[in-house]
């Protein structure tokens, strides 16, 4: 079960590209507070996984990757 829900650095920077590619679409198409919304919902998973984190006892950079990680590792299941 644990190796079923691994992710990986990878994964979350294929992620963090896909997010990118789609907070720009949505700013082409629906304008500009269409991707401030979008990439808000974005960057308020990431400060809710980094309070997680810290709060579980990680501290500087370990607390970001883990942070990134939970954010955007789930394009390492795709």
């Amino acid at each position: 079960m644990r190796e079923t829900f691994r992710v990986s650095i990878g994964g979350a920077h294929a992620g963090f590209a896909t997010a990118v590619v789609v907070v720009a679409l949505f700013a082409i198409v629906g304008g500009t507070t269409w991707a401030l919304i979008v990439g808000g919902a974005v960057a308020f998973w990431f400060v809710a996984a980094l309070t997680a984190v810290v709060g579980d006892g990680r501290r500087g950079w370990a607390a970001v990757r883990r942070a990134y990680v939970l954010t955007f590792g789930w394009a390492g299941w795709l």
